[in-house]
This record gives C-alpha cells, structure tokens and sequence, in this order.
C-alpha cells in the first residue's frame, strides 16, 4: 500500500505516515495538532488557544484501505 499524503493550497506535500489512526488539525498549510481521539484534539486547540477555524481529519491506519468521510 502507498503512503498516506496529502496536498496543501500551498502546493506542499506532507507525508501522514506518523499520525495513522490519529485526528489531525490544520491551520493554513500547517499541522497544528494531532490525537487520538477527535475530543482530545479539540481540548488541544482550546489549550493552544487557536481560535481560527482549522480543518480537521483522520489519518486512516496504515492497515484500512479505504477513509469512508
């Protein structure tokens, strides 16, 4: 299977290798957190105080397939 990756609006590619199975934050082009659990994740945001809209998703695991949003 492929690496997980993904494209940002500043043509930028960051490999997702490291946050398979985790909920990841993006702020912009950048990755402003990651957890386990999408609760954890957004008690992180609060505690960074990121008060912007961030884009937010889970990294599938490296053994599923498929992403079903």
């Amino acid at each position: 299977m492929g690496k997980s990756t993904i494209s940002l609006k500043m043509n930028r590619t960051v490999s997702l290798d490291k946050y398979a199975g985790k909920w990841v934050a993006f702020l912009g082009d950048k990755i402003v957190g990651s957890k386990k659990s999408l609760k954890s994740l957004m008690k992180e945001m609060d505690k960074k105080g990121i008060d912007e809209k961030v884009t937010v998703f889970l990294v599938p695991k490296k053994k599923e397939r498929y992403l079903v949003v």
